[in-house]
C-alpha cells in the first residue's frame, strides 16, 4: 500500500493535466474524449470490489485546480498530483475495506436510516421537491438507486469509522502528562491580566462636566452595589432588570455601550504589551475583583469615553500548568484526536491484513 499507483498515477496525471492547457486543439479534444470513453480500467481491487482509474479521477478533478496553483512546474504538478491520486487511491480501498466488514459482521443496513437521509436531502436542499432531487441526479449522471448505494456506504463508512472513535476517548491522566511534557513549550505566555469593563459614552446631550459626573457617580456606586441601582435610576438608564445587590456582569449588561455588554462586560485574558499604557498601568496596580476609577479617553471629532475596569485575575510570565482549566481542556481535546485518529489507523490496518487489496 505504500506506493499504489505508479502507472496509475501515470494515467491519471495525463489526463488531468490535460485539461490545464490552454485552448486545445480539436484534434486534442477528441483524443481525450476517445481516450476517457476506451482507456478506464481498474486500478485495484478491495475484497473483490473494483475500483477504477474514473472513480479516482472523479475524486480529484474538483480540486486539480488548486494542485496546478500550487505549483511552479509541470514536473511539480505531475508530482502532486500523482501525490493525489496515491491518497485518493488508498482512501478508497479503505472505504470498500470498512464497508465490507460491516457486512461481513454486522450484515445489512436498515433502510430506515437511508430513506430518512435521502428525505433530508430532499427536504433541505430541494424544498421537498422530489422530482427536482431525481433530475439533479440525472444532470449529474447518476441515477436514484446509484445514489441510494452511495448514501449507504456513506452511513456504513461513518457509523463503523464512529464505533472506533469512541474506544479512544477516555483520556488518561498519564497521557495528559506525557503530552504536557513533551509539547511544554506551546504551553509558555506572556504576562496577562482578564478583565471585564464598562463603556460609557457621553450623552449627545450631556456636557463633558456632566458626563465625567455620570462616570464618576457609577463608578463609586459599583464599588457599593447596593447603591447601584439608585444611581441607574438616577440617570434614567434603561436595560435588563438586576438584583438588589447587583454583580459587575449584571452592571456591565445594563449599562455598558460596548460590544463586551452581551456577556456581561468580559474581554477575556490580554497579554500585558498589547495593552493601553494608561489601561495597563491601571490594571497592575489593582488586585482581583477591585473596581477602577473611570479613565476618560479623548476621541478626535468624537465625544469622550470613559472606561471602569474589574480586574478578574493575573498571570505572570511564565508556563501554564495542568492545573489550569484551559491548558488541561486543551490537552484532553489534543489527546483524545490522536489517540482517535491512531486507533482508526491500526484499526484500517488491520482490516488491510483480513482482507485482499490488489494493486494492478
Amino acid at each position: 500500500m505504500k506506493a499504489l499507483l505508479t502507472t496509475a498515477a501515470l494515467a491519471l496525471t495525463a489526463a488531468l493535466a490535460f485539461g490545464q492547457k490552454a485552448s486545445p486543439t480539436l484534434e486534442e479534444v477528441a483524443a481525450k474524449r476517445w481516450s476517457e470513453m476506451h482507456a478506464d480500467r481498474i486500478a485495484a481491487t478491495a475484497d473483490g470490489q473494483g475500483i477504477t482509474l474514473s472513480d479516482i479521477r472523479r475524486q480529484i478533478e474538483p480540486v486539480v485546480g488548486q494542485i496546478r496553483a500550487s505549483v511552479r512546474t509541470d514536473s511539480e504538478f505531475e508530482k502532486a498530483l500523482g501525490a493525489a491520486a496515491d491518497e485518493t487511491l488508498r482512501s478508497m480501498t479503505e472505504r470498500q475495506l470498512v464497508i465490507a466488514d460491516f457486512r461481513a459482521g454486522t450484515g445489512k443496513l436498515p433502510a430506515m436510516y437511508i430513506d430518512a437521509d435521502i428525505e433530508e436531502t430532499i427536504r433541505r436542499d430541494f424544498s421537498g421537491d422530489r422530482n427536482r432531487f431525481v433530475a439533479s441526479l440525472r444532470s449529474a449522471g447518476t441515477t436514484p438507486l446509484a445514489h441510494r448505494k452511495f448514501i449507504e456506504d456513506r452511513i456504513i463508512f461513518e457509523y463503523m469509522v464512529g464505533q472506533i472513535r469512541r474506544t479512544a476517548t477516555e483520556v488518561s491522566p498519564g497521557k495528559i502528562q506525557t503530552y504536557y511534557e513533551a509539547h511544554r513549550s506551546e504551553f509558555e505566555r506572556k504576562e496577562q491580566i482578564q478583565v471585564r469593563q464598562i463603556t460609557l459614552a457621553q450623552g449627545a446631550a450631556e456636557t463633558l462636566a456632566e458626563a465625567k459626573a455620570r462616570a464618576d457617580t457609577l463608578a463609586e456606586a459599583l464599588r457599593h452595589p447596593e447603591k447601584i441601582n439608585e444611581a441607574v435610576a438616577m440617570f434614567k438608564l434603561t436595560g435588563p432588570k438586576m438584583s438588589a445587590t447587583p454583580s459587575f456582569a449584571e452592571i456591565a449588561e445594563r449599562i455598558s455601550t460596548d460590544d463586551y455588554a452581551k456577556k456581561g462586560g468580559d474581554a477575556g485574558w490580554h497579554n500585558c504589551d498589547e495593552l493601553n499604557e494608561r489601561v495597563i498601568t491601571t490594571l497592575k496596580a489593582m488586585g482581583d475583583k477591585d473596581i477602577s476609577a473611570p479613565l476618560q479617553f479623548d476621541i478626535p471629532g468624537s465625544k469622550s469615553v470613559w472606561f471602569i475596569f474589574c480586574r478578574e485575575g493575573y498571570r505572570p510570565k511564565g508556563f501554564a500548568t495542568i492545573a489550569d482549566p484551559e491548558v488541561l481542556n486543551e490537552i484532553e481535546d489534543k489527546v483524545r484526536t490522536e489517540s482517535m485518529k491512531e486507533a482508526v489507523k491500526n484499526w484500517l490496518g488491520e482490516l488491510r491484513d483480513k482482507h485482499l487489496v490488489e494493486i494492478r
